[in-house]
């Protein structure tokens, strides 16, 4: 609009503003959310999110592991449930490994089925709590973030106050037209700031989340449902398809490269 962008560069307005929303942030919040916090702000400028690769992967480490139980017994998949890490099954699959939260999945599911547990024990609906659990736990991570950016309009609001206070001291006297205008500016920016920090910036992120969150947890659904189908004794080329089947349509595997 030919306006002067300097005019909007107020650091001690920043200061105010993004250090009252970090204070109130962390003040509010548990640390475990702060940490998942920061894992979900790295997977967004990485653009890490729920791909085709990943379902195809996992499925294809899933059946490797039945198939491993199915030739060699279900003890044979202790040495790779231990220690995923070092694994040379899990280690073909570094997407998997990468996901966390899909990991620790797979990996307490498979320790889980290999104590041997009695079928009084509905398995089912052990994994779908697993899931419930997960998925409220990353839900912290928006709903604090969320909270901060409907605070920041009034944390704008704030910084334009102590800006006026300020402006009110340049009044009398020898008055400096042009600072008391650039000072009057300097407050009104407080106010953009935080309503641009609250709709432009936290908003759409938490958006993100959010999206990548649905996918994680169907992510999370088609594994749930390969293990229930492996622990009522299918075929692993059976629970594959089951697994499959439970894949969004956006992230359609054709079988052929299940």
């Amino acid at each position: 609009m030919g306006g002067n962008l300097l005019s909007l560069w107020h650091p001690s307005e920043l200061v105010v503003i993004l250090g009252i929303a970090l204070g109130t942030f962390f003040a509010s919040t548990p640390v475990y959310v702060w940490t998942r916090s920061m894992r979900f702000l790295g997977r967004y400028f990485a653009g890490e999110s729920v791909t085709k690769k990943l379902y195809a992967d996992s499925l294809g480490l899933l059946e490797e592991l039945a198939r491993l139980s199915r030739s060699s017994g279900v003890l044979a998949l202790e040495k790779h449930v231990v220690d995923p890490d070092n694994s040379p099954i899990f280690m073909h699959y570094s997407s998997v490994l990468k996901h966390k939260d899909l990991k620790k999945f797979i990996v307490d599911n498979f320790s889980y089925l290999l104590l041997n547990p009695p079928q009084s024990q509905n398995f089912q609906h052990h994994l779908e709590d697993q899931i419930e659990d997960i998925c409220n736990s990353m839900m912290e991570v928006p709903m604090s973030i969320g909270k901060v950016a409907d605070w920041l309009p009034g944390f704008g609001i704030v910084a334009a106050v102590l800006g006026v206070i300020l402006t009110m001291e340049m009044l009398g006297g020898d008055m400096d037209v042009a600072k008391i205008g650039t000072a009057i500016g300097a407050a009104l920016v407080g106010t953009l700031t935080g309503v641009f920090f609250a709709f432009a910036v936290l908003a759409p992120f938490v958006h993100a989340i959010e999206v990548m969150i649905r996918q994680d947890r169907s992510l999370l659904e088609m594994t749930a449902a390969f293990l229930s189908a492996y622990s009522n004794g299918v075929s692993p080329s059976l629970a594959v398809e089951i697994g499959r089947q439970r894949v969004p349509p956006q992230f359609e595997i054709p079988r052929e490269e299940g």
